[in-house]
């Protein structure tokens, strides 16, 4: 099935899943017309195509895995009020938090709705429930008051794995599920898939870095930034971080300490391009090597253009 009929076709199928009327649907419509890369939904489709899934099965999970994720986008835009969601207004923005809840909860179900008519329901289901609740644990061990503190390299990348990890493996692990292929291969491309998570989330974190410091939020340029600064340095950036959190942090102090991270953000480009070499290296021979050492490669070249940004003041 080519790519361009696929999206067609998992688009249908979200719009089909989410229809509703009043202000929810008026609220789901809002947001899914803003678009978004598809990337999950396009590894879906990939990782299935080449197992030999039927193309509508795997459009089907396709579509269930974008509605996760488009359900936690609308929820991480109430739990960091951002008023822009790719250029538009975001649904908390347009239609208020409250609404913006009930719009995330309603494509969380639509995707276990979707999971239900196809084969291996049931194990589709637990997979999907398993991934959603690390996704969740990791969302809510952002707001820990005891986040910046207690911070180390292994914390973050604990949580990256947990939340952005859990994210990318549900695509490969739900085309392995559906093509029935050895849960010791399932197992090897459940850490290709957080490999693959861990180092799409470093290349966000490098670009939205002075955004995130202002919120005080998870950033690994921030983790990696703290691992390696002298004591000194290590008690300004929590100041300036406790600044962020509470809301006190000034535009200067932003620009000046994001100026600083230049270090930090090659740090963190180098570890996450490390973990795409060990993913070439482990799935070299297995039989989903070929889609998942194509989308490492498409995301080596994401991490080489944010490595070349220039940070804001630098």
């Amino acid at each position: 099935m080519a790519q361009s009929t696929a999206a067609a076709r998992v688009a249908f199928l979200i719009g089909d899943a989410t229809s509703a009327a009043g202000r929810l649907g008026a609220a789901t419509n809002h947001h899914l017309a803003s678009g978004g890369r598809g990337w999950r939904s396009r590894l879906a489709v990939d990782c299935a195509a080449i197992l030999g899934v039927a193309w509508q099965d795997a459009a089907a999970l396709a579509a269930a895995c974008e509605l996760v994720h488009q359900a936690s986008i609308v929820h991480d835009d109430v739990q960091d009020n951002t008023a822009l969601r790719r250029g538009r207004p975001s649904v908390a923005a347009r239609y208020g938090a409250a609404t913006a809840i009930c719009v995330g909860d309603h494509m969380l179900t639509a995707a276990f709705g979707v999971l239900a008519g196809l084969p291996n329901a049931p194990g589709l289901i637990r997979l999907f429930t398993a991934r959603v609740s690390e996704m969740v644990a990791g969302q809510a061990d952002e707001f820990s008051p005891r986040l910046w503190p207690d911070m180390t390299l292994e914390q973050y990348r604990g949580m990256a794995g947990g939340k952005a990890g859990a994210a990318v493996t549900l695509p490969i692990e739900g085309a392995a599920l559906l093509s029935g292929m050895p849960e010791l291969d399932v197992l090897q491309a459940n850490g290709a898939g957080r490999a693959l998570g861990m180092a799409y989330q470093a290349s966000d974190d490098v670009v939205d870095i002075e955004a995130d410091l202002r919120r005080g939020a998870l950033n690994g340029v921030l983790a990696h930034a703290l691992d390696s600064a002298s004591i000194a340095g290590r008690a300004e950036l929590l100041v300036s971080l406790e600044h962020g959190r509470t809301g006190d942090l000034g535009h200067d102090e932003a620009r000046r300490v994001a100026a600083q991270l230049r270090p930090a953000a090659h740090e963190l480009t180098a570890w996450a391009c490390d973990l795409l070499t060990g993913l070439d290296r482990e799935m070299a021979r297995h039989r989903l090597g070929p889609v998942l050492m194509a989308a490492a490669a498409e995301l080596r070249s994401r991490l080489a253009a944010t490595a070349s940004v220039q940070l804001d003041a630098a």
